[in-house]
């Protein structure tokens, strides 16, 4: 911070300029597949696939690079447990919030399944499921997406194969959910419910508010973010701007510059190896890293 307006010490190193931040979306246009509904609780939504995994991407790079800086200076990440299957055209993201809350997004060619959780109201308590229906698979929680494409199957596959089951009865985990068939229509319970009081319908709407590729939440908590929290997460917060935008058009590596930004001081071991096959998944690397085989 002292660096900013020329301030330094004897002795002091050298802190290494941010990258430069990369040309994102024009702000000033919205994608023109974006399915839009105007909500009467849950206010003005606009989904659209591409914007989606766009911030899927982002989000995912975001927390596993804020969470391997050993000086922790960008702690009020949108995710703070991140997952990842899959690719561009067929993949799909779990987001956690580490307290026992997440939402997973999955994509196909076809559009996007969303499936919402809140700790407490999973398909049993909030959806009726008898514990005999239950079978561990996709049609534990179909009832949160009432009159789903048949296009859109292999998105709910892909988005169940990431919820946790429940552990006493094994059923999958989710409260609420919507479908997005690319650039046509809308449907879910999230629509039908309309509700910001419905377990994990805020998170999930929060995708319905990420048209030029980001999502953002409250800090967790109901903290506040202060100018300096803002101020030292800067470094990080530009080197995943240009990372992630990057690894959005193919493979990447994080630059020498970018890794001393990242990593001024030795990380833990283990930590780097976990960052770096979490890494590898969405293809980032980086100089000297060894190839982790795939699961």
């Amino acid at each position: 911070m002292l660096e900013k307006v020329g301030i330094t010490w004897p002795g002091s190193p050298k802190i290494p300029d941010p990258p430069p931040r990369p040309k994102g979306p024009n702000p000033f246009t919205r994608p023109p597949k974006t399915v839009r509904r105007q909500m009467f609780r849950l206010g003005y939504l606009g989904f659209d696939r591409d914007a989606i995994v766009r911030a899927a991407k982002r989000a995912y790079v975001e927390a596993v690079l804020a969470q391997l800086d050993p000086l922790k200076r960008y702690t009020f990440t949108v995710c703070v447990v991140p997952r990842w299957k899959g690719d561009l055209q067929r993949g799909a993201f779990y987001n956690s919030n580490g307290a026992g809350d997440y939402e997973v997004v999955a994509w196909t060619e076809a559009g996007v399944v969303g499936l919402g959780y809140q700790l407490g109201f999973g398909p049993i308590e909030h959806l009726g499921l008898s514990v005999d229906a239950v079978k561990g698979g996709p049609d534990d929680v179909r009832a949160t997406l009432p009159d789903l494409p048949a296009e859109l199957e292999p998105a709910l596959e892909l988005a169940s194969s990431m919820l946790v089951a429940g552990p006493v009865h094994g059923e999958k985990l989710a409260s609420i959910g919507f479908w997005l068939r690319d650039g046509e229509r809308l449907g879910g319970t999230l629509f039908d419910r309309d509700d910001r009081a419905v377990p994990g319908a805020l998170r999930l709407a929060t995708w319905g508010q990420v048209a030029w590729g980001t999502l953002w939440y409250p800090p967790h908590g109901g903290g506040h973010i202060t100018q300096a929290m803002l101020d030292r997460a800067e470094p990080i917060r530009d080197l995943v701007e240009a990372v992630a935008e990057r690894a959005l058009a193919g493979p990447t590596q994080l630059t020498a510059d970018e890794l001393a930004t990242l990593l001024p001081t030795p990380p833990d071991p283990e930590r780097l190896l976990a960052a770096q096959d979490m890494l590898q998944k969405v293809g980032i690397t980086w100089p000297g890293s060894p190839e982790i085989p795939p699961e």
